[in-house]
């Protein structure tokens, strides 16, 4: 905390004593400012609420579907082999130049908007889960063998919670990627939203207005993350090491 008051000081007074044009880089009061009449006008709730939602559902599709397919792919070998050169060759392709595809088959509203967050959110998860299956001791599969576990019990006793770290490694990552996909998802003909709030300052000349959706998105960043690493704290009470 203390760091970040020292660097918005400075901000500050460099801004102040360099006379530089609040067009090029604002003074945090002046985004202070500019919060507060976008707050007090009732429009940044709006956006606010439009992003939020865009992005819990879309982080629940990606989130949801990642965890089993990448689980399935790591229990199935035949299933990793056949699907893994997809996922790999569109998690490479850029998911921005993917975004108008959604546009075009769902239109312009909130399934699109939702389904291009749930697309850059998915990957990550997907991959994390696998990579935590992988990653399981020879030994615990080995022990659950022994003692005649059948499939349905490897999984639900060895498998899932052995991958969880992994899996929420995925999530967190997810997170970044998927308000990504909100900013993304505004600049195909959106009418609120943070994304849309960026865009229309930029296209305004107001700056102002750009750091407080750029803002915005990284306090969010910096909320869900914590929170999911809360979540995992609770749900992997073994990693001692999460912080």
């Amino acid at each position: 905390m203390v760091s970040v008051l020292g660097g918005l000081a400075l901000w500050e007074a460099v801004v102040r004593l360099s006379g530089v044009s609040s067009l090029i880089l604002p003074a945090p009061s002046k985004i202070v400012g500019a919060f507060g009449e976008l707050a007090e006008s009732g429009d940044l709730w709006l956006d606010l609420n439009t992003s939020l939602r865009q992005f819990g559902a879309g982080f629940a599709i990606a989130g949801a579907l990642g965890v089993v397919f990448g689980l399935v792919m790591g229990q199935a070998r035949y299933v990793r082999y056949a699907s893994e050169p997809w996922v790999l060759a569109l998690y490479a392709t850029p998911s921005i130049g993917l975004a108008p595809l959604f546009i075009i088959w769902l239109g312009f509203g909130f399934p699109a908007k939702a389904f291009i967050v749930a697309l850059m959110a998915f990957f990550p998860v997907v991959i994390n889960t696998l990579s935590g299956v992988e990653s399981l001791a020879r030994e615990w599969t080995d022990v659950a063998t022994s003692f005649k576990a059948g499939p349905v019990e490897r999984f639900r006793k060895v498998a899932f919670p052995g991958a969880l770290p992994a899996i929420f490694t995925g999530l967190r990552l997810a997170v970044g990627r998927g308000l990504v996909g909100i900013v993304v998802a505004d600049f195909f003909g959106a009418q609120q939203g943070l994304g849309f709030l960026i865009l229309q300052g930029a296209q305004r000349f107001r700056t102002t207005d750009v750091f407080v959706g750029t803002i915005l998105l990284a306090a969010l960043g910096v909320i869900l993350t914590a929170l999911l690493r809360l979540v995992e704290r609770r749900t992997c009470p073994w990693r001692l090491d999460v912080s």
